[in-house]
């Protein structure tokens, strides 16, 4: 299905596109928006009967438009580039919502899975124990809270830190060293990058401008790091390809020095960024992929001990003299 923000920004980009006034088309795309959506969208209206800018209105509605959506619409208002703007950033969410329902199909089952264990590895103590109920359950919730407690920290992190905080710079790191995962998550960031600077482009920001205000649209602090150097040389006058990071793939450093001569980065932008979510959207397959055969495997191993437990136990009690 796709992002309800995505179709909202298409319906608002073809009837800005069509020439129809900017308020009468926020309030012809808000019927059969969910409640938080459609009452930011009627607040957005509101603003625009009001004089005021729609990036001033979103600002307040942190939880509908993240600071991507703010700073590029306030750039396209500035720029009178509105229409194809808002019909780039329908693509942006559309592009972040696939990723993450890929990522969440590979985690789901899994997921599922670990619960049904964490119910079944205690029983053989709480069968051959005396069958105490209050044992058997604080060992389920023991194995339950070795997965449950690291997400639920993950998932505070992500919401209710600040964004630049050493909290996500070490949720960040961590990302990028989880096997398969990692690959997914960089070239996403890559991904993420470019589309921003080609969006930027578009609305006639200056260079300079687009290289840094494209680094806060990465999504990990550590990949848009790697993008500071090159910051710094544009602003003493230099080219972005000359002092970008070694870190980052040959093939990016090459295509954007080519951009640079050319004077074609908007399309070299916008080329790389549809490489990048290419490939990124084949990692995250692979992880859903491989995921759960190994939360398998590990459950498998988890069975074979417990096996071999309940027969130890029952050898054990066989062998008792007065068993027999």
């Amino acid at each position: 299905m796709p992002d309800a923000l995505a179709i909202a920004y298409y319906n608002l980009s073809a009837m800005l596109d069509a020439g129809v006034p900017v308020l009468r088309s926020l309030n012809t795309v808000t019927p059969g928006m969910k409640p938080r959506m459609r009452k930011a969208f009627l607040a957005l209206a509101e603003g625009v009967s009001q004089g005021n800018p729609l990036a001033e209105t979103m600002v307040q509605y942190p939880r509908v438009f993240g600071p991507v959506d703010v700073m590029l619409v306030e750039v396209a208002e500035k720029s009178g580039n509105l229409p194809d703007l808002i019909g780039l950033l329908s693509k942006w969410h559309e592009i972040s919502h696939r990723m993450f329902k890929k990522m969440l199909s590979g985690l789901m089952l899994p997921g599922l899975v670990l619960v049904i264990a964490a119910f079944v590895f205690p029983l053989p103590g709480f069968v051959l124990g005396g069958w105490d109920v209050n044992s058997y359950l604080q060992k389920v919730v023991g194995i339950l809270g070795l997965f449950l407690v690291p997400a639920a920290v993950i998932v505070l992190i992500i919401r209710f830190t600040p964004k630049t905080g050493p909290l996500r710079r070490a949720l960040d790191s961590l990302a990028l060293r989880i096997p398969v995962l990692s690959r997914a998550m960089y070239r996403l960031a890559l991904s993420r990058y470019c589309w921003s600077f080609h969006m930027l482009c578009k609305a006639g920001v200056p260079v300079t401008d687009c290289v840094e205000m494209s680094i806060a649209a990465t999504g990990n602090l550590v990949v848009g790091d790697l993008f500071r150097p090159a910051v710094e040389s544009v602003r003493a006058g230099g080219t972005m390809g000359e002092r970008l990071s070694p870190r980052l793939p040959l093939e990016l450093i090459e295509m954007w020095k080519v951009g640079e001569e050319t004077g074609q980065l908007d399309d070299i932008s916008k080329r790389l960024a549809d490489t990048y979510t290419e490939q990124a959207e084949f990692w995250f397959g692979e992880f859903s992929r491989w995921f759960p055969r190994f939360v398998y495997l590990l459950i498998s191993i988890m069975l074979i001990w417990m096996i071999f437990q309940i027969a130890s136990s029952m050898w054990g009690t066989l062998g008792t003299p007065g068993t027999y």
